[in-house]
């Protein structure tokens, strides 16, 4: 049922009195204050009634196993305030990793009727996974959210500090409170139920567990109201244990460097850096922007037109530039502080004789010593021009209000909100950077409106919606989530990690990626003009005007529309090119161009726009780094990724590089926001050496082994081929899997061809697929070399190696199954555009590696033309010389058994001779473990030995001459004249074979 339309009746289990009821009584009376003072409905019930019934539905998808039951379950629970963060992230991490076994656990509250004493047992099975962040409290309360979705009148939920407190206060702590899991809820439940008792005694109405539950919490953790008289307020806080002296959330503790500048700015006292200049005022304010207007000081950095533009300005000007840069880099936390501290230092530096005195006092020097606040992407820190700029005019704005608007804007964050709002031209990353560094315990570090939209969106159902859209509503609201995600907890709420991030963030989100743009373009050198007004273009004379972010059938309707003219080919082409222009490059993205023996590199700062220019009608805006960069000598792989075709290419496969040339010049430590870390560079990995241990397990001599791995290291692609019963197989997956790591099981793929396997089995093809409406159609699938490509390509692998086995290689037809992939196999540090993906490029990722078998007795393998055979390394595997030499004799002595078998089968290679060397025997037939009986070599000989020697002379030799020349008593013979065998022939399989 519905738990919105109705409650279930004659479940509350009572108990006869309380043990004490003073204490219980102090608990009741400001219980009772506060059910007259706040709406218990609203702040508790309302939302805690619709968490169940998401739950309930939750659960019905969990026991209906439909695959998405966890990511259904998590998103619910994250919708909530009642679940740390920290149990979340490795709640989540298990439920991905191992659902099975968090489903085994789940099942004890989920399936069948739901019991308390099931607590211990579900604990028991979720702490292993992680000791130290699955605590007792926070299993319990996991549980306490399960049951919540059985019935929420009789389970509410569990709050380990909350409950802890509670029940010291009512003196209840030595019932249980610290016993096992199911003790700990249970006597949460018998506290409620005492409540329930005792509430018509003191005028309050209760109807169930969760109003009591409401109740409790809200004794616990929220502030008495205005109503309250100064005695009660005094007494109530008092008798919780609260630290009268300190001051609540809402009030800011002390003036952080930050909050130092902007108050005194703000209350026209002397400037913080030297204690006597005053710096905000109008005067000094109109200066420095008429200063910062002026771009006619040459080129070079921020910080060196800065120092051109402050020439010959008053002690008042410099001092107040030094505080704006200081704000402007204060609450970044991937600058340096070295960096930050280098760039304030400068400013001062230049405050002019005779007055050259102002030095960074040590307060505003540990300021910038601290870790920063948020990472403000590369545009943050490309755009200090702007950023002082638009300082400059709120101090100028500020001077201009009389001192009531002030004295407000000082108590109150949403008037100090307004106040920064009334900016003329603004700039909103350095705006909601100022709001938060004046107000950090009401306004958040989230510098971008896109992301506070989302993550006010994201968990509004939290605070029963959101209030608005306008920039005071998303900053309300998100003060109201961050306050109900903490409840209990000091935990600070960080939206750029999980288990936040990834309720707000979409799961596909790209990341920054780097781009080459050609600024020559039909014949037209745009480097000139690019570099001296800041921007990057494509021509696009006739390509209409699709929007920014349009997808791609719109983009190439529109090219198609308007390039009529050229070939349908070229058409495709610059559909591709305007695109990723338009929609796929995004602001903070690195750029690069060409310009005769050098790169210049930028970053876009601006979303593509239509301007009235023939040469460059599709813009973006670039800052540019000046200083070029050398194009000889790069590193891998920015060569290839340069010689790729077209006017926009994708350079994100080496956004490392491109980062670090970044991070040189500007001395800023690129970062995404949140948990990420540079992209890797792709590498061909260091193979590491056999071990003895391997080589006894395979009875194959280690120096050899090494020999292979040092093959495998050099050329990346090696062919096994010998006869058949070789190992071939065997050798390589085993070898691979060596070299993977037995942690990396999963980094060896095996394929086996055959003469029907093309290239659209082994690389990519287009296969039937039924659509979401049920017909049926066509799909470009990946094929495995293609999957595993992928996988190796993937940040976080580009340093493991990744190995292909393509079992009986010579089978297939080779030129068709690789088609254009043959040139990948020898140019590993080249791409190429593919069949079915022409306007895509593909690269063999170096950390991919490729062991062939082929089998010498098919007579196919002559067939293998130069191109393969120069492109691999071809090792041999026979049975009397190289790698598998002795095998046998290894294998018989390793496990203590006679030398019968390894002599059979040096006799019976022997009577096959030199001339069918390709055709003799390997050992592998003679190493199962049906071979160790007489019967067994026997069947061996007969099912599986004289059908290949038949195969091998037909029309050579009768079967008749095949079983005298290679029975089983012969090959005994033969061997006995040679070693002094038995050549009994009465065992049960001598006389038929």
């Amino acid at each position: 049922m519905s738990f919105i339309d109705g409650r279930s009746p004659g479940r509350l289990v009572r108990p006869a009195i309380a043990m004490n009821d003073a204490p219980w009584d102090r608990f009741m009376e400001f219980a009772a204050l506060f059910a007259k003072s706040v709406d218990l409905d609203a702040d508790e019930y309302d939302y805690k009634m619709a968490l169940a019934e998401r739950l309930r539905k939750a659960r019905e998808i969990y026991l209906n196993r439909d695959t998405e039951w966890f990511e259904v379950l998590r998103r619910d629970i994250s919708s909530s305030n009642l679940v740390n963060q920290y149990f979340m992230m490795r709640l989540v991490d298990l439920g991905r990793s191992k659902p099975g076994e968090l489903r085994q656990a789940i099942d004890l509250l989920w399936d069948g009727e739901p019991e308390v004493r099931c607590i211990d047992d579900f604990a028991a099975l979720l702490r292993p996974h992680n000791p130290e962040q699955f605590s007792v409290g926070g299993i319990i309360g996991f549980a306490s959210i399960l049951l919540l979705a059985r019935d929420p009148f009789t389970f509410p939920p569990y709050r380990a500090r909350a409950v802890k407190k509670f029940l010291k206060l009512v003196a209840w702590e030595d019932r249980g409170a610290n016993g096992d899991p199911a003790r700990r809820y249970a006597l949460l439940l018998e506290a409620l139920d005492e409540i329930i008792r005792l509430a018509p005694e003191h005028g309050i109405p209760l109807r169930d567990r969760l109003d009591a539950q409401g109740l409790m919490w809200t004794v616990m953790n929220v502030d008495p109201t205005d109503e309250w008289s100064p005695e009660d307020r005094a007494a109530f806080r008092a008798w919780r244990g609260d630290k009268v002296n300190a001051a609540p959330l809402d009030t800011l503790q002390a003036e952080t460097p930050a909050q130092l500048i902007i108050r005194s700015g703000l209350r026209g006292e002397p400037s913080p850096t030297d204690g006597r200049t005053y710096t905000w005022t109008s005067e000094t304010a109109n200066d420095l922007a008429n200063r910062s207007k002026n771009t006619d000081v040459g080129p070079g950095s921020f910080m060196a037109k800065l120092e051109r533009q402050l020439a010959d300005a008053p002690r008042e000007t410099v001092l107040l530039a030094a505080e704006l840069v200081y704000l402007q880099v204060f609450p970044l936390e991937n600058v340096t502080p070295a960096t930050k501290i280098a760039r304030v230092e400068k400013v001062l530096s230049w405050v002019p004789e005779p007055e050259a005195d102002a030095e960074l006092p040590e307060v505003l020097r540990q300021g910038l010593q601290a870790k920063g606040s948020f990472n403000g992407g590369v545009g943050f820190n490309i755009q200090v021009a702007d950023h002082v700029g638009w300082l400059s005019r709120f101090v100028e704005h500020v001077t201009e209000q009389p001192a009531s608007v002030i004295n407000v804007a000082l108590e109150d964050p949403w008037a100090f909100m307004g106040l920064t709002q009334a900016v003329t031209k603004d700039w909103p990353t350095i705006r909601y950077c100022i709001d938060f560094l004046a107000w950090p315990d009401h306004l958040q570090p989230i510098v971008s409106r896109d992301h506070r939209i989302k993550i006010r969106n994201a968990f509004a159902g939290i605070i029963g919606g959101p209030s608005g859209d306008s920039d005071l509503d998303i900053a309300k609201d998100l003060l109201n989530i961050r306050r109900a995600q903490q409840g209990d907890s000091d935990d600070y709420v960080e939206w750029y990690a999980e288990p936040y991030l990834s309720e707000w963030q979409p799961s596909d989100n790209s990341g920054r990626r780097a781009w080459l743009v050609r600024q020559n373009q039909g014949g037209v050198g745009m480097a000139d003009s690019w570099l001296g007004k800041d921007f990057a273009s494509l021509r696009a004379q006739h390509l209409g005007s699709p929007s920014p972010r349009s997808n791609f059938d719109e983009v190439q309707a529109a090219v198609n529309a308007g390039y009529q003219h050229i070939d349908y080919a070229e058409r495709k082409v610059r559909a591709q090119e305007f695109y990723r222009f338009l929609s796929q490059m995004k602001v903070d993205d690195f750029v690069l161009t060409a310009f005769e023996s050098n790169l210049y590199l930028g970053v876009i700062t601006g979303e593509a726009e239509y301007v009235d220019d023939e040469t460059s009608r599709l813009r973006r805006q670039v800052s540019w780094r000046r200083e070029p960069i050398a194009n000889d000598d790069l590193p891998a792989p920015m060569p290839r990724l340069l010689e790729e075709q077209g006017s926009v290419v994708d350079l994100t496969d080496g956004l490392s590089i491109i980062k670090a040339w970044f991070e040189t010049e500007t001395g800023v430590t690129v970062t995404e926001p949140g948990p990420t870390t540079p992209l890797q560079p792709a590498v061909v990995p260091q193979l590491r050496e056999a071990t003895a241990d391997l080589a006894t397990k395979l009875h194959v001599e280690r120096d050899d082994i090494n020999e292979v791995i040092r093959l495998l290291q050099t050329r990346q692609q090696i062919v096994f081929y010998g006869p058949p019963g070789t190992g071939k197989t065997y050798l390589a997956g085993k070898i691979a899997r060596f070299l993977a790591g037995e942690e990396h099981g999963d980094h060896v793929k095996t394929v086996q061809f055959h003469p029907s396997y093309a290239y659209e089995d082994f690389f990519e093809g287009y296969r039937p697929a039924k659509s979401d409406g049920g017909d049926v159609g066509f799909s470009l699938e990946p094929g495995p070399l293609r999957r595993i490509a992928a996988e190796a390509s993937l940040d976080g692998n580009r340093d493991k190696p990744y190995f292909l086995i393509i079992d009986e290689m010579n089978r297939g037809n080779l030129a068709k199954i690789f088609g254009e992939l043959y040139f990948l196999l020898e140019y590993r540090d080249q791409g190429i555009n593919l069949q079915y993906n022409p306007h895509q490029t593909f690269v063999l990722p170096p950390n991919l590696f490729i062991i062939g078998t082929m089998n010498t007795a098919d007579r196919s393998i002559a067939m293998v033309d130069a191109a393969i055979r120069r492109r691999f390394a071809f090792v041999e595997l026979h049975p009397q010389e190289g790698l598998i030499s002795g095998m046998l004799e290894r294998f018989l002595e390793t496990s203590g058994q006679p030398a019968l078998r390894a002599n059979l089968l040096n006799a019976l290679n022997s009577e096959l001779g030199d001339t069918k060397r390709d055709l003799m025997i390997g050992p592998s037939y003679f190493m199962k473990e049906h071979a160790e009986t007489d019967q067994g070599l026997a069947e061996i000989w007969r099912y599986e030995l004289l059908p290949l020697l038949e195969e091998h002379y037909f029309g050579q030799l009768s079967r008749e001459k095949i079983r005298e020349k290679f029975g089983l008593a012969a090959i005994r013979r033969k061997a006995s004249s040679v070693d002094g065998l038995d050549a009994d022939v009465s065992d049960p399989g001598n006389a038929q074979a």
